[in-house]
């Protein structure tokens, strides 16, 4: 009789078998993922291609704000209106060409401002649990529109803080809510002011234009080139408390004014970037250029990076100058008022500018 071949597979060759799938198969995960992966790779370059779309946008948009040599009205997709003023043209980028998420507009310099809707009623500033004692024990409750008639202290005046200059105050005051009525708005800086070569910009990854004095950042805001057809200024009380309004209103930070749970630059909080990675870790007390956190309403640092000096004064008080917002290493809100050492110039005093069509 014939002996039969066994031609079944040994279990020696079995098992050689299976540990040569899983390091075919090791190897494969490898080159899916990890830091050099085929799928990180993959994601990688799909970020870089997002990113530069959304710069060739903006770069064409910044080509079509110089063909508006008037300021004109613009109309969006759920048929919300907005006035651009000559100069600057709407933002193509998802998300930044509608009213109700923050309309951004983009000048012929590349500044970008976000448009805050609103009417006479409704453009004011807050006094409300938002506010905070200064260090001299009073509240800052001074209205741009009460400065008038005050008697600036000789070291304010000094300092730039003049009676001429409360005058201007309140006249700006007054020509941004005959503005708003007109307009139905006015646009805030989408970032905090930044420094390119000593001039000022209003763009993403910027430093803040910082360790100045106010006098310094309220003609800087006065100087920003915004066309002939509106005005800049330094950001006023009503203009900020209206803004942070907007804010709670038209995005998920309905707490805005009052909290630092978002992910913004304040000193006991991690910073992460958009990909969830850390970029400041809690309780290190790091400024960092614009546009690095997180937008609400398409706007940047209302609460922490730099205190922003507006013009909302307190003429004859130790510190006369009134912050708005927290900054890198502090933990005030978007909302908090505060004016120790306002007369100094500080890496985390900074400021805003504002657009009024005329």
């Amino acid at each position: 009789m014939k002996q039969k071949n066994n031609k079944g597979i040994t279990l020696i060759a079995l098992v050689i078998t299976i540990i040569v799938l899983l390091i075919l198969a090791g190897v494969t995960i490898a080159m899916l993922t990890g830091n050099n992966g085929i799928l990180t790779k993959a994601q990688t370059a799909k970020q870089a291609s997002e990113e530069s779309s959304e710069n060739e946008k903006r770069r064409l948009s910044q080509i079509e704000a110089s063909t508006h040599l008037e300021n004109y009205t613009y109309k969006d997709s759920e048929e919300n209106v907005a006035t651009v003023p000559a100069g600057f043209a709407v933002s193509t980028v998802e998300g930044e060409n509608l009213v109700s998420k923050g309309l951004v507009i983009i000048g012929t310099n590349g500044n970008e401002y976000v448009w805050i809707p609103c009417t006479e009623d409704t453009y004011k500033r807050e006094e409300s649990a938002w506010w905070i004692e200064d260090d001299n024990g009073t509240r800052a409750i001074k209205d741009e529109l009460t400065l008038t008639g005050a008697t600036p202290s000789d070291v304010e005046s000094t300092n730039g803080i003049t009676t001429e200059v409360l005058t201007e105050i309140v006249k700006q005051v007054q020509n941004e809510i005959i503005s708003v009525k007109n307009n139905g708005g006015y646009y805030i800086g989408r970032y905090e002011v930044g420094k390119e070569n000593n001039n000022t910009i209003i763009k993403a990854s910027q430093e803040p234009y910082a360790s100045i004095r106010w006098s310094q950042a309220y003609e800087l805001a006065k100087k920003i080139d915004v066309g002939t057809k509106a005005n800049s200024y330094l950001c006023s009380s009503y203009a900020w408390d209206t803004a942070v309004n907007f804010i709670k209103t038209h995005s998920t930070a309905t707490n805005y004014a009052t909290s630092t749970n978002f992910n913004g630059n304040w000193l006991s909080r991690d910073v992460k970037d958009k990909k969830g990675n850390i970029i400041k870790k809690a309780n290190e007390s790091q400024r960092l250029n614009t546009g690095l956190t997180t937008s609400y309403a398409n706007i940047y640092d209302m609460g922490g990076n730099v205190g922003e000096f507006t013009t909302e004064l307190n003429p004859n008080t130790s510190d006369t100058v009134v912050f708005r917002g927290g900054n890198f290493y502090g933990s005030g809100p978007a909302g908090t008022r505060w004016d120790s050492d306002s007369g100094d110039a500080d890496s985390g005093y900074g400021f805003r500018s504002t657009i009024f069509l005329k």
